[in-house]
């Protein structure tokens, strides 16, 4: 997937951060860390950003414009069959890299460079290294072999080693602003409706939100949310809302984490539903400490029907305060 295909140029990426624009200055002026690790939640870019980097570093498009993405050495970084990128990564059927793919790897960077240029080490999901396989490693990021470029890919820093991380260049890329992922949304052919509320709900990571446009479930979840806990105005609405609600025992954590996003952006003045637009802030929290309860009833197995019943009824309760 090239960088025109993603919207996720290195520059782009960089928007907003200051180690990250330094990050792809560097590469643009050819002063590249010998070993960069890139951190941040899932889904924020830094898997894309790695390879971009790295399929750069190949690259023999025009300088300016790399990673191309149409010259052969980016076209074998993608499809995996460049002889001078290498991928260690878990055995089949198994979880963690262990030691065995990092002698591999290390066994091949001990020959000259099969294309006479750069070589690249792509580590994915580098938490996943077992302890020996980190102190493996770690060898030969102390020797930095000239022309060997490591980029290394965690959801936190703290999941390696502390030499192993002392030897990289440690960036953690943000979570991106919900006007850039409705943005990047819209530039993809989503909905605006769709994008516009992706972009809230996806917690600032867009590869979540591409996951959740594609998930009718989550969809469906909303709308049952919607047409039940945020439909009661009054006792009298509770029994109908419930009926929506009985066969929803195996949705009911994600359902109480769309009403609480829901609730928050009350709170943060977003637009609100119908019949909510005269919630009193205080009673929109009692409400959030009431969902706060319902997980812990489910926590300790108190029935889905009481769980939602219960909330049901304290919703129910507020409304009429705001209601007469």
């Amino acid at each position: 997937m090239s960088n025109t295909d993603t919207g996720l140029t290195p520059e782009s990426c960089a928007a907003g951060s200051e180690s990250l624009l330094a990050l792809c200055r560097d590469f643009r002026e050819g002063r590249m860390a010998h070993a960069t690790l890139l951190t941040g939640e899932a889904g924020v870019g830094k898997k894309t950003l790695s390879h971009l980097l790295a399929k750069g570093l190949l690259c023999s498009g025009p300088e300016k414009d790399r990673p191309c993405g149409v010259c052969r050495e980016c076209r074998r970084f993608d499809s995996r069959t460049h002889p001078d990128a290498l991928f260690p990564a878990p055995a089949p059927r198994e979880k963690t890299i262990k030691i065995d793919a990092l002698r591999g790897m290390i066994d091949a960077l001990s020959r000259h460079s099969l294309e006479g240029g750069r070589r690249v080490v792509v580590l994915d999901n580098a938490e996943r290294m077992t302890p020996q396989a980190q102190n493996c490693l770690l060898k030969t990021l102390e020797e930095g072999a000239e022309d060997t470029y490591f980029l290394l890919t965690a959801d936190a820093e703290t999941a390696l080693l502390p030499t192993v991380r002392s030897r990289c260049r440690c960036i953690r890329i943000a979570p991106w602003t919900e006007e850039r992922i409705e943005k990047e949304l819209l530039r993809r052919g989503v909905a605006p409706a769709r994008a516009r509320d992706l972009s809230r709900y996806c917690d600032g990571s867009l590869g979540r939100a591409l996951q959740m446009e594609q998930d009718e479930s989550y969809w469906a979840a909303r709308d049952t949310v919607r047409r039940s806990f945020l439909s009661v105005f009054s006792l009298r609405d509770v029994a109908s809302a419930s009926a929506l609600l009985k066969d929803q025992k195996d949705a009911g954590d994600r359902l109480l984490d769309i009403l609480e996003q829901e609730i928050r952006d009350m709170l943060r003045g977003r637009q609100r539903p119908e019949g909510w637009e005269n919630a009193a802030p205080r009673s929109l929290r009692r409400i959030l400490d009431s969902i706060l309860t319902a997980r812990r009833q489910r926590y300790f197995n108190v029935g889905w029907a009481a769980v939602s019943d219960g909330l049901l009824q304290m919703i129910s309760e507020e409304a009429s305060t705001w209601q007469a």
